[in-house]
């Protein structure tokens, strides 16, 4: 049987469309993007899970207002913001998204500084100098493409211009997977292979060649507001006019060792907020399914009815969650969802449900978009 295998979301099996006729379409419109969408810097920084930019876009351009997403990744709504000439808002617990979300939405007049000292410190690379390697790094790399990464990470560390830095940690973050024996970002396999000498810090010179141009494209206006913060406990900025965001599905994902590389190589703790992260499948295995779920339940509600409460009267919330999938059995995400909303004051105006291919687990993974709306 054909399947599609091509980068990005799979397409959709089926979209069903349900309540108010004017915005069910929209949201159906939204949902059945599919593949890889390389506008903008999109394509720079591989994060797992993001949302598709198209499904962004839509909803950015049927609900005006300020937009704030309190899950931002990767920033891709942040980066959809900016495209659109929005105001714009983003928090996340992970400090490897900010990163990234950072790096994307950043202004157009670093990307030549960041060339210019990522050229040096690729030079610098290359120099047999030997440097310290994070212990839980060695088994994950070939001696001398670590070697490089060191001398990478000591390179940025004397970096003064905290901006330019910030981008150049993220240029060393975009490349520290691929560098690896790491299979993927998302499967922790390992798979040793050669890599030439000197072609990781030929990699990084090349990421900054590439991020330079994809920032040079980006319209001039203030970058989005971020910060890292937890969704449960920090709302939307006021004058917040929409929120759009697709919080972790359950049981899906562990973004805390997912990271394991990255934190080593660029020197960050997580903190013991990243071990409370939303709807982690490492709780579903550890707890068991209806512990894990009572759980994940609460803490859907909670960042649901804070990020409502900031959310300015007549604004609109949308939400792109997916069934999880534990073990051989489907986490229903929708329900709760609309009922947390609900709880929360909203109105359901409107929601999207879509069949999308999950290929890894060789099942369907139902996707759903819920439209609420505050009441004036």
């Amino acid at each position: 049987m054909h399947t599609d295998r091509r980068p990005g979301a799979p397409t959709v099996r089926a979209v069903r469309e349900h309540g108010d006729p004017a915005l069910a379409p929209i949201l159906a419109r939204a949902l059945a993007h599919a593949g890889a969408e390389p506008r903008a810097t999109h394509g720079w920084h591989t994060y797992p899970a993001g949302l598709h930019p198209d499904a962004a876009a839509d909803l950015l351009a049927a609900f005006p207002g300020h937009v704030h997403d309190p899950f931002c990744g990767g920033g891709t709504v942040l980066v959809e913001a900016r495209l659109a000439g929005r105001t714009a808002s983003g928090t996340d617990l992970s400090p490897i998204a900010c990163l990234v979300a950072n790096a994307r939405t950043a202004q157009p007049a670093l990307a030549s500084p960041m060339r210019a000292a990522a050229r040096r410190l690729a030079e610098a690379a290359r120099q047999r100098v030997e440097v310290e390697v994070p212990e839980e790094c060695v088994r994950w790399y070939e001696p001398h493409v670590a070697q490089e990464l060191g001398r990478l990470r000591d390179g940025i560390r004397a970096v003064e211009d905290a901006a330019v830095r910030d981008l150049l940690w993220a240029l060393l973050s975009s490349i520290v997977i691929k560098a690896s024996y790491r299979q993927s970002d998302t499967k922790n396999v390992r798979e040793p292979h050669h890599r030439p000498p000197g072609t990781t810090a030929i990699l990084f010179h090349k990421k900054a060649r590439e991020l330079g141009r994809m920032l040079e494209e980006l319209p001039e206006g203030p970058s989005p507001r971020l910060r890292r913060a937890d969704a449960r406990d920090v709302g939307p900025p006021p004058g917040t006019r929409l929120v759009v965001t697709s919080p972790p599905y359950p049981g899906v994902y562990d973004y805390l060792p997912m990271q394991q590389l990255r934190y080593a190589w660029l020197g960050i703790t997580p903190g013991r907020e990243m071990a409370a992260e939303l709807g982690s499948r490492r709780e579903f295995r550890s707890k068991g399914r209806a512990e894990a779920l009572q759980r994940w339940r609460k803490d859907n509600a909670a960042w649901i009815a804070t990020q409502a409460r900031g959310l300015e009267k007549g604004g609109y919330f949308a939400v792109v969650v997916g069934d999880g999938l534990v073990g051989d059995r489907l986490v229903d995400a929708l329900q709760p969802t609309s009922l947390a909303m609900e709880e929360a004051g909203l109105v359901v105006r409107a929601r999207a449900s879509a069949d999308r291919p999950d290929h890894a687990r060789e099942a369907i993974r139902i996707e759903h978009l819920v439209l609420g709306w505050k009441p004036d």
